[in-house]
């Protein structure tokens, strides 16, 4: 039965060590695949050696306590014998090798237990001086972000051990010296081996307190003290004054335990930490009653210099100690349409799109296959015949779930990726309210002079599954043909890694299907997020990795950031007060080649630099056609926007008592108030030439409506990533987000419109509510959707535009800018609005997409196209309920006669 049991063991413990070593190994293939291996094997060896020293360390400490205790133990089993209390005790003699086996366990548990800490060490071997220091101790902070997280771990791992030691040891002796086999009586005593084991115990405890108290001081810096974090008025005069006599006094402590190991004395055994413990009290109580008696009652001057540190801290941990701050020169005379001349490119990038009504639009019209999808909806910047056009894009990726007839055969060697980009310039719709494009179907057809001569996408954010490529009848593309995959990327396939794939992945067809030839390889790990993360898994990535179309291919950039918790005096936000935009890193969604490049020279990605030589690539090699498309990732902004809400102050005094606290806006979108999303626009910062490609943000003073600054981050080659605060002067108005939403719902005009369209079915959705700044004003910009009951993509059918005071509402943002502006006559003449002109012209721009809409639908009807027909029978319902409103029908049959008068073919 013994002999089975071991057989059995023995076997399940193979099993799991093959498939141990099926996963290290096919891991390593990718690695090796990607000439990477660095990234795997460097950790793998740093931590198994960490591990064994820590066991190594654990178990020669343990074996050293309970060693010496097989002896006892073997007395008092004597004793049992003698009484013959328990027979299968008596048939039980310790050994030394029973101490050493319980010792080596004990240790491995504890080994367990114990953070990873190979990347804190060899970050810290290849760590330099930051040029900062902090400003109690006067310590570089390349001590906090490297250093201080070894000895976190070292202190309380060894803490655990002691514990562990002190438990076993303590048990023992009382177990033994306290029970009477032969009364059954339990006495209270300690001999005087036992003092002397549990003194020396002790006196390390002393030694290891003695150390973690100059730790502490440090730590006071990285931990909240009454609602401040970093250290404050008490934690510097009086905790860290009793953290001395702390340490003195465990210093003589220590000396008196170290005389007890050879006298021997309960007592002084007893006395020693019973002090210890009163010295704490007493440095706690006094502590408290220091805050409250005399800091309390004058709290903001006793802790105004360490607020002080608290506000720079905070910035320099969050990137804002750089950040430019002005006011924002408010034109009290109103802007005028020659004035919109000189801004052009703001206005032609001026974003009408929504990028939740987009989405769902190329989902329905886009997608072309049932197995093609959209995943999100980017935002970037192209040179459109010399012009920078703002655009909005994603990619067609392969829907793994949407396969038809979703076999392993079609799953992982038929259809294997996706193919090409959809691009829509953000300015413009069509007559129907749907996006126009630059890039568009299948294959994929260019509008403008951008090319794509490599579309198909094996690498993306949706694709999961592992494919096997250039196999034996090939590929299927989007028009049923085969493709080859002709890529770096992938292992190759022997009838080995056939086995090892299959016990992987648990896919038999790896292994029994006859597609595979000896030029076939497998594609893994090609979600880019996941590969990213396998690549440099010290680096925290960006939720919203971005594609570029350039160079004549698709490539995914992610913004990544080197964090930390360890930053002094900085507010924690999501457990970490240090972030930096370090990395940008590059993955062809063709062969998935993931090139990392440094953005910025900061402390911990220069000291991975030194762990993984040559994996990061310096800024210089930066490809140059896609250095017009980098971006300031949104997730860091949107970090440093809700840090500055509370810390754009530099006043101790205001931040004290909250005098200046901000809030982000909300704006109304689907019936619901929502906080504003950081945005891109292009826009021209003041005192600047030209305009920029701009990520920025409102800000209303807390429990107010109205605008008092907003933040602005450089996107352009020579301004990237610098930040810009503009406050608006003190005493002049400027209405916010929620309250230009408010005045919207308050238009009688406009809200009867509202609801005319909610009515038969269809619902408003109004998209995101842009802060554009222009000319030393603001102007407030809006689109709305109508989603009509059969149709279930959202057309853009008005834009709402307000500026000073003034609300308008039209079906294109030019006719929203001629109502606010006034309109050009001859291309040269500007004069004031004339609104019979305006409805004249609109009239007739009615009667024109109603012919237009109607001619549409009878042509849908002919080809038998029953989805446009339909669309443009909605188009022209919503058309002629528009002409309804806007004039009665007298007004109508007058424009109506006048159109058809020359033939045109109208039908009533």
């Amino acid at each position: 039965m013994k002999k089975t049991s071991i057989a059995i063991l023995a076997i399940v413990g193979l099993i799991v060590l093959f498939f141990l070593m099926v996963n290290y190994y096919t891991e390593f293939l990718w690695y090796s695949s990607l000439d990477i291996t660095q990234v795997m094997i460097k950790p793998l060896l740093w931590e198994v050696a960490f591990k064994l020293i820590f066991w190594g360390v654990g178990f020669a400490f343990l074996a050293a306590n309970f060693v010496p205790l097989v002896n006892l133990f073997n007395k008092f089993s004597h004793n049992l014998r003698v009484v013959d209390i328990d027979k299968i005790n008596s048939q039980f003699k310790p050994k030394k090798i029973h101490a050493l086996l319980l010792a080596a366990v004990l240790s491995f548990f504890w080994m367990i237990i114990i953070p990873s800490v190979w990347d804190r060490v060899l970050l810290a071997m290849n760590s330099n001086p930051t040029g900062t220091v902090d400003p109690i101790h006067g310590m570089d902070i390349s001590f906090y972000l490297f250093h201080y997280p070894i000895y976190e771990v070292l202190a309380s791992s060894f803490l655990v051990l002691l514990v562990i030691a002190f438990i076993g040891v303590g048990i023992s002796y009382f177990v033994v010296e306290n029970f009477n086999p032969t009364t059954n009586n339990v006495d209270l005593k300690l001999s005087s081996k036992g003092i002397a084991h549990l003194s020396i115990l002790v006196s390390l405890f002393l030694v290891w307190f003695i150390l973690t108290r100059s730790l502490q001081r440090y730590g006071f810096l990285l931990t909240e003290s009454n609602s401040l974090y970093g250290a404050g008025y008490t934690d510097v005069n009086v905790r860290m004054f009793f953290l001395r006599i702390q340490q003195v006094l465990s210093i003589g402590f220590l000396i008196g335990m170290a005389v007890n190991i050879k006298l021997k004395k309960k007592k002084i055994f007893m006395a020693i930490p019973l002090s210890l413990i009163i010295v704490s009290l007493v440095g706690g109580i006094y502590a408290g009653v220091n805050q409250r008696l005399i800091v309390s009652p004058d709290e903001e001057s006793r802790e105004h210099p360490y607020i002080a540190h608290h506000l720079e801290g905070t910035k320099q941990g969050f990137g804002l100690d750089s950040i430019k701050r002005e006011v924002f020169p408010l034109d009290q005379q109103e802007l005028t349409r020659s004035d919109l001349s000189g801004y052009e490119e703001t206005l032609n990038n001026i974003r009408l799109l929504d990028y939740r009504p987009l989405k769902e639009h190329y989902h329905q019209n886009q997608s072309l296959r049932l197995y093609y999808d959209f995943n999100d909806i980017d935002i970037d910047r192209y040179d459109i015949d010399g012009e920078q056009q703002q655009v909005m894009l994603s990619v067609r990726e392969l829907d793994s779930d949407s396969i038809p007839t979703d076999t392993q055969l079609n799953r992982h060697f038929k259809f294997t990726h996706g193919h090409g980009v959809v691009m829509s310039p953000v300015n413009q719709v069509t007559s129907n309210g749907h996006p126009t494009y630059y890039l568009r179907n299948l294959p994929v057809e260019a509008e403008v002079d951008i090319e794509l001569e490599q579309p198909e996408i094996y690498f993306g954010e949706m694709t999961d599954e592992f494919a096997v490529v250039n196999t034996k009848d090939g590929e299927i593309s989007f028009d049923e043909k085969e493709v080859v995959y002709q890529g770096k990327d992938g292992v190759e396939l022997n009838p080995l890694r056939r086995l090892l794939y299959t016990t992987k992945y648990q896919k038999r067809i790896l292994l029994l299907s006859n597609q595979i030839t000896d030029d076939s390889k497998i594609l893994y790990n090609r979600n880019i997020v996941d590969r990213v993360n396998k690549v440099a898994p010290f680096i925290t990535l960006d939720g919203d990795p971005y594609p570029v179309v350039a160079n004549g291919r698709v490539y995914w950039i992610i913004d990544g950031y080197t964090t930390s918790d360890k930053y002094p005096y900085s507010q924690p936000v999501n457990g970490v007060n240090y972030i930096r935009n370090s990395v940008k890193i590059v993955v062809d969604a063709y062969d998935g080649t993931v090139d990392i490049y440094q953005f910025e020279e900061e402390p911990i990605i220069e000291a991975w630099k030194h762990v993984f030589p040559d994996l990061i690539q310096p800024r210089e090699e930066f490809p140059s056609y896609l250095e017009n498309h980098i971006r300031y990732p949104v997730d860091l902004f949107d970090v440093q926007r809700n840090v500055l809400t509370v810390y754009h102050t530099d006043n101790p005094r205001v931040f004290y008592n909250a005098d200046d606290v901000w809030e982000i806006p909300v704006e109304r979108y689907h019936g619901e108030d929502i906080e504003v999303e950081p945005y891109y626009i292009t826009a021209q910062l003041p005192n600047f030439e030209q305009e920029e490609f701009l990520l920025i943000n409102p800000y209303t003073p807390k429990n107010r409506n109205n605008m008092n600054a907003w933040l602005a981050a450089g996107n352009d080659k020579d301004n990237y990533g610098q930040l810009y605060l503009y406050t608006f002067p003190p005493g002049d108005h400027i209405e916010g987000p929620s309250q230009v939403e408010a005045y919207i719902d308050q238009d009688p005009d406009i809200s009867q419109q509202i609801t005319l369209w909610g009515q038969g079915g269809s619902s408003v959705v109004r998209g995101n509510l842009l802060t554009i700044p222009i000319g030393g004003s603001m102007l407030y910009v809006e689109p709305l959707y109508i989603l009509s009951e059969s149709r279930s993509v959202p057309e853009m059918r008005q834009v709402l535009l307000y500026y000073n005071d003034v609300l308008v509402m039209e079906r294109s943002l030019d006719e929203a800018l001629d109502r606010l502006f006034g309109v050009v006559e001859d291309g040269e003449e500007y004069v004031p609005y004339d609104p019979d002109e305006i409805v004249d012209r609109n009239l007739r721009e009615l009667v024109e997409e109603i012919n237009s809409s109607f001619k549409a639908a009878e042509q849908a009807a002919r080809e038998g196209n029953w989805s446009e027909y339909g669309s443009n029978m909605d188009r022209l319902a919503q058309l002629l309920t528009d002409l309804e409103n806007e004039v009665d029908m007298d007004e109508f049959q007058q424009e109506l006669d006048s159109e058809v008068e020359d033939g045109e073919d109208i039908e009533e």
